[in-house]
């Protein structure tokens, strides 16, 4: 039998093939050789060379993979630790949020309460100077004086008289102050009602940051396991990392959920109440509360209008070239303006039905997400103004889950 000489375009340089003879000498010589494990050990006595090459080959990728896979696992470690270290100031920055909530609405709660009191007093000072006045004030008192019977009952009435007009200017004084001294409290509130939603802004930004970092060490963690090969991803190691990738979401999640949960319902203007519930009328499925979420949180319903550090602007924190696209008249002053309430809030609904809402195919439940998330694509948004929905309910429900 005659050896058949490849051809040139077949050739492996460095192996030149014979006659027949010599051409399965050189095929068995270079068999033995590719075969034999490295360090020139002999394979197992009885066990065929061909069997031999592909025993050790299967055993040299496994341990290739598995090494590769490590080296994946460690550098999922490092990723997995620095994403642990920005969700926690995640979780931080969503408390900080909830406590600037809780802050201004105690102050916007107690500088009505404060001139509510003040405009009290004042009325009661009023009531009580008219009454003198209509017993007869002075003159009263001197009739009621000339009509004693004797000097001891003149010295009893006038002193009664007295007391009574004392007790009362004296009433009428302490109300006044006491009012003073809570429109002073109110001044304070206010200041500090300002300073919550600088606070607001503030946490804001660093929410999107921490969260933004988060995103993209995650990203990097799971695009790391993704290249690995295929023997390399059924690799332990890599099993683990990726046990330990899902682990710290988990973790992350709950933490979030807690944060969020602390979220306290801000008071809603009358103007924004009333914008928010016609808007939401606009579009079937968004509940005017859901719109009133996404008020206080991007805005704490216009007492922090920005614009943010992103170039945010409004009461509902739209980008100027997302308003182009989405903006209506909402007071029907023939003007757009990002500025105003009514037209931001009915501009917010828009975009919000455009989104998500209108998307028939999804619950209800999963429609609300992916139009919060259209808004602000970020999971912690998302469960942040879904959390803060549930304290506005609770609010309007009088206290009633």
């Amino acid at each position: 039998m005659e050896g058949i000489e490849p051809g040139a375009g077949h050739r492996r340089p460095g192996l030149r093939l014979a006659g027949s003879c010599g051409g399965i000498v050189g095929l068995l010589v270079a068999a033995v050789v590719f075969a034999a494990p490295a360090g020139g050990r002999e394979p197992a006595r009885g066990q065929p060379v061909a069997i031999a090459f592909t025993t050790d080959t299967s055993a040299g990728t496994s341990a290739g993979a598995e090494a590769r896979a490590k080296r994946a696992r460690a550098r999922v470690e490092a990723l997995v630790e620095e994403y642990t270290d920005a969700e926690r100031a995640v979780a931080r920055g969503l408390t900080r949020l909830s406590k600037s909530f809780e802050a201004a609405d105690a102050a916007v709660v107690d500088a009505d309460q404060a001139a509510a009191a003040r405009a009290a007093a004042e009325v009661q000072r009023g009531q009580d100077i008219r009454a003198i006045y209509a017993s007869g004030g002075s003159a009263g008192l001197t009739a009621t004086l000339l009509a004693a019977d004797s000097p001891t009952e003149l010295l009893w009435w006038q002193s009664t008289n007295q007391r009574l007009l004392s007790g009362v200017m004296t009433s009428n004084e302490r109300s006044l102050r006491s009012a003073d001294a809570d429109s002073r409290l109110a001044e304070r509130r206010a200041a500090e009602a300002e300073r919550a939603a600088d606070e607001h802004l503030a946490a804001l930004n660093e929410l999107q940051a921490e969260a933004d970092r988060a995103e993209s060490t995650l990203q990097d963690a799971r695009l790391t396991l993704r290249r690995l090969d295929r023997q390399a991803k059924q690799a332990r190691a890599a099993e683990q990392a990726r046990a330990e990738l899902a682990r710290a979401q988990r973790t992350a999640r709950a933490d979030r959920q807690t944060a969020t949960g602390k979220v306290t319902a801000l008071g809603i203007p009358t103007e924004y109440e009333l914008a928010y519930r016609a808007a939401a009328g606009a579009c079937p499925g968004l509940r005017w509360t859901l719109l009133a979420a996404v008020g206080q949180v991007e805005s704490g319903h216009g007492r922090n209008v920005g614009p943010s550090s992103a170039g945010a602007k409004g009461p509902m924190q739209f980008m100027p070239a997302t308003f182009a696209a989405y903006g209506v008249d909402g007071d029907g002053d023939r003007v757009v303006d990002i500025w105003d309430a009514e037209d931001a809030i009915f501009s917010a609904a828009r975009y919000l039905c455009a989104t998500g809402l209108r998307d028939t195919t999804r619950d209800s439940a999963a429609r609300d997400r992916a139009a919060l998330y259209a808004y602000n694509r970020a999971g912690w948004y998302v469960d942040l103004v879904l959390s803060t929905e549930q304290s506005i309910i609770y609010a309007f429900s009088g206290g009633v889950p």
